[in-house]
């Protein structure tokens, strides 16, 4: 019979410019890891199994774990490594519910590795991403991934440039409530829409930063969550999808796999009118328009709609469907653990711990990461207490 996972522990850093970052990847891993350690009472002797999330290549090795190891983790006990791009913090910590669904482990720590502090060519690396060679005449990078998207979306629904900048708006509001956040200036939609075009329909302050900071979780097993944590948050479901690497077929209308992967989530969590049943989201938005395209996908609305969600505030502060409190992806791209947050936030906002960024008494959960070329891999989960 498959056992309860539950998060009964959360630890982050700070995230800040990799510019200005003083501390190494060791030192990073060790204030998130003893954060989450602290905050469940636990040491790291009572850890049955390490889950480190990353990408090779942003790491500039192809040992990133050795990040743990440094520090003693890993050397008894078993130690996982998963990369599956941008998504690998959901799929780490999905490994993670994995082992303690099957019974194999009861605490089980999950740790998302900075990775954009680690390469001096980590710029190339994202200008380089869809595979030009087989595919295209030149190179294009993320943030064109993200402009075919968003610019097929304005002209289906024939959405103004303004849309987008509001819900970027939106994400850098509620950053500045979070202490935790890269970006904290509160960035209205004129300051937005007046930043400058890096790839159309793509402004500077709609486009993601490049920070560094650390993110650990530690997961438990029914028993030993009741024993640890007053609050622990259960994973009622949560499943990931993959697609080709290929992307010279899209039509980049829509995240078609991401719609597919909500359906699946939800029947499997029993929810069958997600806007209604979802308190609080975190979805991953390097773009701020993404946010737009994944509230369709999550089915929070039709297709179309989105812009409505909007502009009615329902997924502002205090709206019927608070989504992304943390300022998002858009505010704060700490590489992998980047999706790590995402899971993290959501908990702890059900446990009322989210300073700063609370919404008034949520229960229910969803939390989204993406990765890879162009939405090669997501995960999602339906978190509740």
């Amino acid at each position: 019979m498959k056992k309860k996972a539950a998060i009964i522990s959360v630890g982050m850093t700070k995230f800040t410019s990799c510019r200005r970052e003083t501390r190494s990847r060791a030192e990073l891993a060790f204030a998130a890891v003893k954060d989450a350690l602290s905050n469940a009472g636990l040491a790291l002797k009572d850890i049955d199994a390490s889950v480190y999330t990353s990408v090779d290549g942003f790491e500039a090795t192809v040992r990133p774990a050795r990040t743990l190891e440094a520090f003693g983790q890993g050397l008894n006990i078993p130690l996982i490594d998963v990369n599956t791009g941008g998504s690998a913090g959901g799929s780490g910590i999905k490994e993670a519910v994995h082992l303690i669904e099957a019974g194999i482990h009861d605490i089980v720590l999950v740790y998302g590795s900075p990775t954009f502090n680690s390469v001096v060519d980590n710029q190339q690396v994202l200008n380089t991403a869809s595979p030009p060679i087989f595919e295209k005449p030149f190179g294009i990078g993320a943030v064109h991934m993200g402009a075919f998207y968003l610019s097929r979306y304005m002209r289906d629904h024939d959405l103004p440039e303004e849309s987008y900048a509001e819900v970027a708006s939106k994400n850098h509001r509620a950053a500045a409530r979070n202490p935790y956040a890269h970006l904290r200036k509160g960035f209205s939609a004129e300051e937005v829409l007046a930043s400058p075009m890096i790839t159309s329909p793509i402004r500077l302050l709609e486009c993601c930063p490049t920070s560094s900071g650390a993110v650990a979780m530690i997961l438990a097993s029914e028993k030993r969550a009741k024993e640890l944590c007053d609050t622990p948050v259960w994973v009622r479901a949560m499943s990931s999808i993959s697609d080709t690497f290929l992307s010279g077929f899209k039509t980049y209308r829509g995240f078609d796999k991401l719609k597919i992967l909500a359906q699946k989530v939800y029947k499997a969590a029993g929810i069958k009118n997600p806007r209604k049943e979802i308190d609080v989201a975190e979805l991953f938005n390097p773009f701020a328009g993404f946010e737009l395209l994944e509230y369709e996908a999550v089915g929070f609305c039709k297709e179309g709609e989105a812009r409505r969600l909007l502009e009615e505030h329902v997924t502002d502060v205090g709206g019927e469907l608070p989504v992304n409190m943390s300022g998002g992806v858009v505010c704060t791209n700490s590489g992998i653990s980047a999706s790590v947050i995402r899971h993290a936030e959501v908990a702890l906002q059900l446990m009322g711990k989210a300073e700063g960024r609370q919404v008034k008494s949520p229960s229910v959960g969803l939390a989204h990461s993406w990765g890879g070329n162009l939405g090669q891999f997501h995960t999602l989960a339906v978190l509740t207490l």
